[in-house]
């Protein structure tokens, strides 16, 4: 698959919303995020020794030049012409194929050398676009760049990435770019940073030096320039603060555990998360398990214990829950309850794309993201898979485990699901025979499924466990680790570049 870097110029002050909206929206396309790579520069931190022309070395690395003209010109970067101008003019030299996006129609008002700077693209005969606002440019970016793609590379977006691009475009909230000022880049978990910039740029971790990260999650909308302040945006506070909810109270979890069957008793565990989407999903699991009862199964010849609910279905409602939900309404919490006959998760807002519950119950519901950057930054740190597979797995999980179908409603704008123990607990119904499938009549065991797969595909990953082969991640993870100890398997990779391979000549090859 190609990877473009496409260099993203303009005047930086005036233009810094569309600049974010771009970055975004390139990790975010269904199919531009696999062919495209954004770049946006921005000097940060401060080298020992600054080069005052580094915004040219980084267009010099890339296959794309896309220019955005607003009404300002910028500051002389030397001999008369502003940085912006210098770009494009080693994008013509180094002739790269150009974009050119021009915000408002001819009557606007600009700056004399901005109009100076238009003739120059008119003269050397580029085509450009114009724009009103930012929904305008992306709709152009992404037609120009697919455009592009197709004829210089063969390559086109399938029908299902089209269809989805355009139910992202749909559904997508523009509060998840806002620019947060009251958060800094030493507010983030560098730790986070890091995981993250690296599954999105498919390196291993060892070859990104510290101070590459800030461009790359700048370029990706997740960071922002406040003139010599880095900050987060509500995605990248989300994501990476270690206290989301310094700047956003609305991004806490709430989780209550009540003795009965209802609110009218005190809760016997109480707990407030504040911490980063993917440690918050952890807790939550963590809380849940540790209130919720551990009945005895009937396991071979042993009566063992086990858990009331599966963990990969705890870790499905509650990424849901914290991906999906409305960031926008300040004063509500997600709200997690655990009651002694059901867990009830509500999350904050209305299914996305106007999407109604019985759609979602039913499980042919069509992937909308309300926070497109979110989403992809927990898919990058493997919180989440194929988009639309969850709910689906989900309810096939608890139906294989013996549990009710989950149940979807909406409470005073609140989109809550609710879960309840398996009816009959008198034999084993964990998540990992769940899994087990039957081939020509005989069942199998999760680890056979695994070595099957890798007999005849010759390799393995993580989410082919969980996509192809329907397995929880964290049980295929935790197989995978143990055919590895066995010496059956070889790792080879880092992130989300990490397969599996057979160590030699497998039995039935």
């Amino acid at each position: 698959m190609i990877r473009l870097k496409v260099f993203i110029s303009s005047v930086q002050k005036e233009m810094r919303s569309e600049r974010i909206a771009i970055g975004a929206f390139l990790s975010t396309d269904d199919f531009l995020r696999e062919c495209t790579v954004p770049r946006i520069f921005e000097e940060y931190p401060q080298p020992l020794f600054p080069n005052p022309k580094a915004y040219l070395d980084l267009l010099r690395q890339c296959q794309i030049y896309l220019l955005l003209v607003g009404s300002q010109y910028g500051i002389d970067a030397g001999d008369g012409l502003s940085a912006t101008h210098e770009e494009y003019r080693l994008a013509q030299e180094l002739k790269l194929p150009t974009l050119i996006c021009i915000k408002g129609a001819r009557r606007v008002k600009r700056e004399q050398a901005v109009n100076a700077f238009l003739k120059e693209i008119e003269t050397a005969k580029h085509t450009y676009s114009r724009f009103e606002n930012e929904a305008q440019l992306l709709d152009i970016v992404g037609k120009r760049l697919r455009e592009h793609i197709e004829i210089t590379y063969s390559t086109v977006p399938l029908k299902a990435q089209i269809e989805q691009s355009a139910l992202t475009h749909q559904s997508a909230s523009e509060f998840e770019r806002g620019m947060l000022d009251a958060m800094t880049y030493e507010d983030l978990d560098p730790e986070l940073m890091l995981d993250l910039t690296a599954s999105a740029e498919e390196r291993d971790k060892e070859r990104i030096l510290a101070d590459e990260i800030p461009r790359l999650l700048l370029s990706r909308g997740y960071l922002w320039k406040d003139v010599d302040t880095l900050r987060p945006t509500v995605a990248g506070a989300l994501l990476l603060a270690r206290k989301p909810g310094m700047a956003l109270p609305q991004a806490r979890v709430q989780m209550d555990a009540f003795p009965g069957t209802d609110r009218n008793a005190e809760a016997l565990d109480s707990e407030i998360f504040d911490a980063p989407l993917s440690k918050a999903v952890e807790r939550a699991v963590a809380f849940i398990r540790r209130n919720t009862p551990k009945p005895l199964i009937v396991k071979g010849l042993k009566r063992v214990k086990t858990e009331t609910y599966p963990a990969e279905v705890l870790r499905e409602v509650v990424v849901n829950a914290v991906a999906h939900r409305e960031y926008s309404d300040r004063g509500i919490k997600i709200s997690i309850e655990v009651f002694a006959d059901r867990l009830v998760v509500s999350s904050p807002g209305l299914p996305p794309g106007g999407q109604s519950v019985g759609i979602l119950s039913s499980g042919h519901a069509r992937p909308r993201a309300r926070n497109p950057l979110v989403v992809q930054g927990l898919s990058w740190l493997e919180l989440m898979d194929e988009r639309g597979s969850g709910i689906p797995r989900m309810a096939r999980i608890l139906e294989q485990a013996g549990h009710p179908a989950p149940l979807f409603r909406i409470d005073h704008d609140c989109l809550v699901v609710e879960i309840r123990p398996a009816t009959d607990r008198g034999s084993e119904s964990s998540s990992e025979t769940a899994v087990k499938k039957e081939r020509n009549g005989v069942e199998q065991s999760t680890r056979d499924v695994i070595l099957e797969e890798v007999r005849s595909s010759g390799r393995i990953t993580t989410r082919i466990c969980v996509q192809r082969l329907g397995i929880p991640r964290t049980t295929a993870k935790r197989f995978l680790t143990d055919l590895v100890k066995e010496g059956l398997l070889i790792i080879e990779g880092s992130g989300s570049m990490t397969s599996y391979r057979p160590s030699g000549p497998m039995v039935g090859q």
